[in-house]
C-alpha cells in the first residue's frame, strides 16, 4: 500500500477484529461500534479475516456500511498469511485497533513498528502486553494485567462500545404488572454447546406462561414445535435488538457484551457463563449487582430451573444499575483524540 495516500487528515484508525460463523461475530460488531464513534474525526478502516469464507460476508459489508467503516480487502488465506498482509498495509501515521484473543505479544510489537499508536481491546490477560493502550470494559484493575511500562490501562463499563441504537431514548412501555413475564434471552451467535434449548426448556417447563423472545444465530437449533410460546428472531439488526429488550421484563444472558447492550437498556438481567472469559465479568456483576447469578449454565437442568424461578419471583423488586454511556463515549472519543 501506498501510504502516501493517507497523509492527509483526517488520520486512519485501522480496526482489526476477525469474525465468521464459527469464532462469532462478537468482537466484530464491538469494533464496528468504535468506528461508529470515530467516524467524525478518523478515517476508519476495519480489516477482518471471516475463516468461513474468501472475503467478508453480506452481513459483514453491510454492519461496516452502517458504522461509516471502510474495508480494508485483504484477501490473504490462513491467518498466517492474513497477519503478514495486515501488516504490509499499515501506515507510519495509523492509529491500529486489534480487537481478539490471539495477538501474542511479538505481533503487537511487529504491528507497533509499522504504526504511530496500538491500542489493544481485550478481557483476557493470559499474555504480555506492548501496546500502547489497553482498554477493557470489565472492571479489572491494572495489576491483574502484565503491561510494559509505557502502556496505558483503561478498564470499566464505561469503556463500552455501543452500537447507535443503544444509545438511543429509552422508550421501554410501562407495565402495570410483569406477570406473566416477557423474557428475552440470546446465549451466542453460535451456541455450539446447545444451552439455548436447555434454557427454553426450563423457562417453558417453569415458567409455561412466560411470553419468550430468542435472538439466534443460524446455526442455532431450535425446535419450535417444541416452544409455542417462543418466538425466534434471527439476522437481528441492532435497531432490532434494541426493540426486543425495550420490551422486555428481564433478559436472560451469558456474561458478556449483550448484558452491557442489556443495561444501556434499563432491563432487568439475569447472567451465567459457560466459556472462561466470561468468568470475570460474571463475578465481578454479580459482586456489584449487576445482575442476578445464574452460575454455569452448564450446571443441571434442576439447580438452572431453580435460579431461573428466583430471578423471575424477584423481578419486581430487582434493581438496574444506570450508566452513563453517553459521557463514556465523549471519554474514548477524547482518548483517541488525544493519542
Amino acid at each position: 500500500m501506498d501510504c502516501r495516500l493517507h497523509v492527509n487528515y483526517p488520520p486512519r484508525v485501522v480496526l482489526r477484529a476477525d469474525a465468521g460463523r464459527g469464532i462469532g461475530f462478537g468482537h466484530f460488531i464491538r469494533t464496528l461500534a468504535l468506528a461508529a464513534y470515530l467516524r467524525e474525526d478518523f478515517d476508519c478502516v476495519v480489516a477482518s479475516r471471516n475463516p468461513d469464507r474468501d472475503g467478508l460476508s453480506d452481513y459483514q459489508l453491510a454492519e461496516a456500511d452502517k458504522a461509516g467503516a471502510r474495508i480494508l480487502d485483504l484477501h490473504c488465506g490462513d491467518r498466517e498469511d492474513f497477519d503478514a498482509c495486515f501488516l504490509d498495509s499499515l501506515c507510519p501515521e495509523d492509529i491500529v485497533v486489534l480487537d481478539n484473543y490471539y495477538y501474542d505479544t511479538k505481533y503487537q510489537d511487529e504491528v507497533r513498528l509499522r504504526c504511530r499508536r496500538l491500542v489493544c481491546i481485550d478481557d483476557v490477560h493470559d499474555r504480555r502486553f506492548t501496546a500502547d493502550a489497553v482498554l477493557t470494559f470489565l472492571p479489572l484493575g491494572r495489576e491483574l494485567f502484565s503491561l510494559a511500562p509505557h502502556t496505558e490501562f483503561h478498564s470499566g463499563i464505561e469503556w463500552s462500545f455501543l452500537r447507535e441504537p443503544f444509545l438511543s431514548p429509552l422508550c421501554r412501555r410501562k407495565r402495570k404488572s410483569v406477570e406473566p413475564p416477557r423474557i428475552v434471552t440470546a446465549l451466542g451467535g453460535a451456541d455450539p454447546f446447545g444451552l439455548t434449548g436447555k434454557v427454553l426448556d426450563v423457562l417453558t417447563g417453569e415458567i409455561p406462561d412466560a411470553a419468550v423472545d430468542v435472538i439466534a444465530g443460524d446455526t442455532v437449533e431450535i425446535k419450535v414445535e417444541e416452544f409455542p410460546s417462543v418466538t425466534v428472531h434471527r439476522r437481528v439488526s441492532a435497531e432490532g435488538v434494541r426493540d426486543l429488550l425495550d420490551n422486555a421484563d428481564m433478559g436472560i444472558f451469558p456474561a458478556s457484551t449483550v448484558c452491557v447492550e442489556a443495561f444501556s437498556r434499563h432491563l432487568p438481567v439475569a447472567a451465567g457463563y459457560f466459556v472462561s472469559n466470561q468468568e470475570e465479568f460474571y463475578a465481578e456483576g454479580v459482586k456489584r449487582g449487576w445482575f442476578t447469578p445464574l452460575d454455569s449454565l452448564f450446571d443441571s437442568r434442576a439447580r438452572l430451573a431453580a435460579r431461573i424461578r428466583k430471578a423471575v419471583e424477584g423481578l419486581s423488586e430487582r434493581n438496574v444499575p444506570e450508566f452513563d454511556f453517553h459521557e463514556g463515549r465523549r471519554m474514548i472519543i477524547d482518548f483517541f483524540r488525544n493519542l
